[in-house]
């Protein structure tokens, strides 16, 4: 009778220690994956920056020094021209948003371009303007999980 209540806590102890291996390496996996995806967002970063410090460079060259429109609305509030529209695109299969200039990142949304309606979807591929926050915190609020 003990050796079967000792065999029977021996296979417990095995199972239980087969159960934790298999949890650490699919949380390896994934760990390994997360950390793919993060250097291929890094790499494509970098690249829009280089992007647009170019397009800076040459901005400045042709105008002397780099101006920005300023208007101030009724209540006193100041904004920069054009700083309330937005485009929306797909980047390594998420929505990112974009100042309406196309260069300027304005946020990386957490959202998933294959969750979202057919029609959207496309329009997105295309490079979709969302005009004023509203609308912008309206489609992030619909779409966010």
């Amino acid at each position: 009778m003990a050796k079967k209540i000792l065999a029977g806590c021996l296979a417990a102890v095995i199972l239980t220690g087969l159960a934790w291996y298999a949890g650490f390496l699919h949380s390896e996996k994934r760990a390994e994956k997360e950390q793919s995806e993060l250097w291929q967002e890094l790499e494509s970063l970098a690249g829009r920056i280089a992007v647009q410090e170019e397009r800076q460079t040459e901005l400045k060259g042709e105008a002397g020094e780099e101006k920005t429109e300023v208007s101030v609305d009724p209540e006193g509030v100041v904004n920069e021209q054009d700083s309330h529209e937005y485009i929306l695109v797909e980047e390594n299969g998420r929505v990112t948003i974009y100042r309406i200039d196309g260069t300027t990142l304005y946020e990386y949304t957490g959202i998933a371009a294959d969750s979202l309606p057919e029609t959207l979807r496309e329009e997105i591929s295309h490079g979709k303007r969302i005009s004023g926050e509203k609308e912008l915190y309206d489609f992030l609020e619909n779409y966010s999980s």
